[in-house]
């Protein structure tokens, strides 16, 4: 299951087809958002088996403690901060009550909704296009936030437009997986077949179904850390790696000269 390469900007638009796939969610959350806090959204994949999920563990109820990785990335924001992908705005809520300016976008409209019943201060909807002209100290992409790219081309294109939009010295927070390490744990008998010289292993497809409602396949993408170095350095960038944690997954900070 390999996606062809496609432009960054056509896999994050918000009117495109990659985000009618995540409709489900954006249903899921408000009706978390509303009371149904026992509402549970379906993971369907290639990979493994599908994987009923809690909303609460997308929507992330302030008095549920966040994993240690992401306090951590949090505590590396700087200056003023774009949640790029904000989803229901926790990580947006734990910073400005840190003291940040913060500008939370996430293409969902009820995404954007919700943030703004719980109270982001400036919630929009949209993608990068959403805050042309404005520049930031930090950049925040969470909960394996790079995928939104879609593959390793648009992730290129991301690392090219961050200069247009951070600050000189301005940071790229966020985290994502190694597949394979992820893959080795729970499938191994499909890693052999995902393996291929020919196409990149992080680059996969995903949809979403919650009760009645299914969206169309999307793709996204799980970065290691080598291959996010090696692009990054391309555009000019500086990578750190600042955590890891179980199932492959880290951290890390990308940072503009």
């Amino acid at each position: 299951m390999r996606l062809s390469p496609r432009r960054a900007d056509e896999v994050s638009r918000p009117d495109s087809g990659h985000t009618a796939g995540w409709h489900p969610l954006g249903a899921a959350l408000l009706d978390f958002h509303h009371g149904e806090t026992d509402a549970e959204i379906v993971v369907i994949s290639d990979l493994w088996e599908d994987e009923p999920t809690p909303v609460a563990v997308y929507y992330r109820p302030v008095g549920q403690a966040l994993p240690a990785l992401e306090r951590g990335a949090l505590a590396l924001c700087r200056g003023r901060v774009l949640d790029l992908g904000a989803g229901a705005g926790r990580h947006a809520l734990e910073l400005q009550a840190a003291g940040h300016d913060v500008v939370a976008v996430d293409p969902l409209p009820e995404a954007v909704e919700i943030m703004r019943d719980r109270g982001v201060a400036d919630a929009r909807r949209g993608d990068l296009g959403a805050v042309a002209g404005e520049r930031f100290d930090t950049v925040l992409m969470l909960m394996n936030g790079l995928g939104v790219v879609g593959n390793l081309h648009g992730l290129g294109r991301l690392f090219e437009d961050l200069p247009r939009v951070l600050n000189p010295g301005g940071r790229l927070v966020c985290d994502s997986a190694d597949l394979a390490a992820v893959l080795g744990d729970e499938s191994p008998d499909i890693l052999d077949e995902l393996l291929r010289p020919d196409a990149y292993l992080g680059e996969v497809e995903f949809s979403l179904r919650y009760g009645s409602l299914e969206g169309p396949r999307y793709p996204w993408i799980f970065v290691d850390p080598n291959t996010l170095e090696i692009i990054a350095n391309a555009a000019g960038l500086e990578v750190e790696i600042t955590g890891r944690g179980g199932r492959g997954s880290y951290t890390a900070v990308v940072t503009v000269a």
